[in-house]
């Protein structure tokens, strides 16, 4: 499966309610028996099926939406984080890819989460560092239990010129993925394979967050 068509489908069966609200070992585990098993699902995979639900968690844009949230947009928080954010999310490029294919995931603890001003706040941050790479963008964000999950992820189709370097980069993603599975939940096991890409996302993520925080703290006031 295609890497977007794969972010359509986990997105859609989070906002249906179908994921696990825990994603340890255990709850991750139950995901992936949840994606296999609603693959087949009418319309679950639909792009459009998250703007027509109320309540829906993620947005896809081409176009800035600042009518929509005009607080948001002019909010100082915004401004500095997404200032902070866009070297983060450049690095994010895979190589060799004229920077397509971008993407990040912080996964939060909901109290640094309302520090930073919330999800929604963080959201429009990571909108706006994208837009100013050029990245036609789609964010997801929520908060249950004790986390706060942010994402945002470049969705233009790339040049043909980049497909290989893009493919390659998400064969050596599903290796990983597989590495870890295989190497269970065992610490040892997990200590030799180093932090997740999520876990160091996430950190590159804090690390821009407290820069921002440091660089203008009147903001955050």
């Amino acid at each position: 499966m295609a890497y977007q068509k794969a972010l359509n489908h986990v997105i859609a069966c989070s906002e249906a309610g179908l994921l696990p609200a825990r994603l340890d070992d255990k709850g991750m585990e139950q995901a992936l028996v949840v994606l296999q098993q609603n693959l087949g699902t009418a319309g679950m995979t639909a792009p459009t099926r998250a703007s027509t639900r109320p309540n829906a968690a993620a947005t896809k844009t081409a176009e800035p939406d600042m009518g929509k949230r005009p607080a948001l947009s002019k909010d100082p928080r915004c401004r500095v984080l997404a200032d902070s954010l866009k070297p983060v999310l450049q690095a994010s490029c895979p190589e060799g890819t004229g920077g397509y294919g971008g993407s990040l995931q912080a996964n939060l603890h909901p109290a640094d989460s309302e520090k930073l001003g919330g999800v929604d706040l963080i959201r429009a941050a990571m909108r706006r560092a994208a837009r100013k790479l050029g990245w036609r963008v789609r964010t997801v964000g929520y908060t249950r239990d004790r986390l706060a999950v942010v994402i945002v992820q470049d969705i233009r189709d790339a040049p043909a010129e980049f497909k290989d370097a893009l493919e390659a980069d998400l064969m050596s993603s599903y290796a990983e993925i597989h590495q870890r599975m295989a190497a269970g939940r065992g610490e040892a096991a997990a200590g030799t394979l180093g932090p997740s890409p999520v876990e160091r996302q996430t950190q590159a993520f804090l690390q821009a967050a407290r820069a921002a925080i440091a660089a203008e703290p009147e903001a955050w006031r």
